[in-house]
């Protein structure tokens, strides 16, 4: 035997020993592992069904918008396999959920996640499932989790909506469009109203009261609370939509379309004609209304339903009155009046 045929020998052993020993490693590895979270099945991909509609009914109990319009939960999933173990079995997911809710002819989007889940199941039925922690301890607790030999696998994985998507779609298909809304600006506040009592009662000193409409001529209630020492919490002159937002209650009317088209054109023809103003005396209840700020541009009005702060249409107490003197300003307060919902 020649020389070069020796050293072709030896690296084959080498080769071999190499393999044989990457096999003996991954076989004493395959045993640790089904020793720990026990040996897949097959034949069992049923319970992935079973996990769904488990999830999706503990996730409805505890939605937060339930009880709107058509709500919906959306679910797609990725099984990654089953195992058995001690007459338990576990089903390894990645799951991706996403509801969905109708306000005003829209598709509004509500709550989602996508996450893995681990479901435990006996006499296949659920007892239990668990999810990995958050931030820093998120692939160790995946590790944790799922079986070695596809941990890698999860914490790799990148969820694909597109399925998901077209489910959206076609439920919500009698809708005019599907476009899913995150922000509408046609639910910004554009009309304020209200009234603060002074000292007048203790129960409700430095309350401030009303209601307000928005962009769809939706009427809610609001109220702004005092702090502990019975103080204001915001000044008549600071609120903005923003702060109405933040204490908005109940829906309680709704306006006609045509009475709300001429109040949002009255408001691009809003002039800012003010008397002169006087200190706020506080024991004499004040009564306001505010109206998104306008801008001029080039000589034109227009309102900023985005961005905008509120100005005063009207400030009124027993002995001083600020008024926005234009016809436009008159013709929104006819309207409120009309709907009793003027001061």
């Amino acid at each position: 035997m020649n020389r070069k045929i020796k050293i072709i020998l030896t690296i084959l052993i080498i080769v071999l020993l190499i393999i044989a020993s990457i096999i003996g490693i991954n076989v004493n590895l395959s045993n640790k592992s089904n020793e720990k979270y026990g040996y897949w099945i097959t034949d069992n991909e049923f319970l992935y069904d079973k996990a769904i509609e488990y999830l999706k009914e503990e996730k409805y109990k505890a939605a937060y918008d339930k009880y709107k319009e058509d709500y919906q939960i959306f679910y797609d999933y990725e099984g990654f396999g089953i195992k058995e173990k001690d007459n338990k079995k576990y089903a390894y997911m990645y799951i991706l959920e996403e509801s969905y809710y109708v306000k005003h002819e829209k598709i509004r989007s509500s709550e989602g996640s996508c996450i893995p889940y681990k479901f435990i199941f006996e006499n296949d039925e659920i007892i239990s499932y668990e999810i990995p922690k958050d931030g820093s301890e998120y692939a160790n607790s995946i590790k944790e989790m799922f079986p070695d030999d596809i941990e890698n696998k999860v914490i790799r994985y990148e969820f694909k909506d597109a399925k998901l998507k077209k489910s959206v779609e076609e439920h919500y298909s009698y809708l005019e469009s599907t476009l899913i809304v995150n922000m509408d600006y046609d639910e910004d506040i554009i009309i304020a109203y209200g009234s603060y009592g002074g000292n007048t009662t203790k129960s409700e000193a430095n309350t401030i009261k009303g209601k307000c409409i928005d962009g769809y001529g939706d009427v809610y209630e609001y109220k702004i609370p005092c702090n502990e020492n019975q103080e204001l919490l915001v000044n008549i002159e600071d609120i903005d939509k923003n702060i109405i937002s933040k204490y908005q209650g109940n829906k309680i009317a709704t306006i006609s379309s045509e009475d709300l088209n001429e109040i949002k054109n009255n408001l691009n023809n809003l002039k800012e004609e003010y008397s002169n103003t006087k200190n706020i005396n506080e024991d004499i209840q004040l009564y306001f209304v505010k109206v998104p700020h306008i801008k001029n541009n080039d000589n034109m009005l227009v309102v900023d339903y985005e961005n905008s702060s509120l100005m005063d249409l009207i400030v009124d107490t027993s002995n001083f009155r600020k008024e926005n003197t234009s016809e436009s300003s008159k013709n929104i307060l006819s309207i409120l009046k009309k709907y009793n919902l003027s001061i």
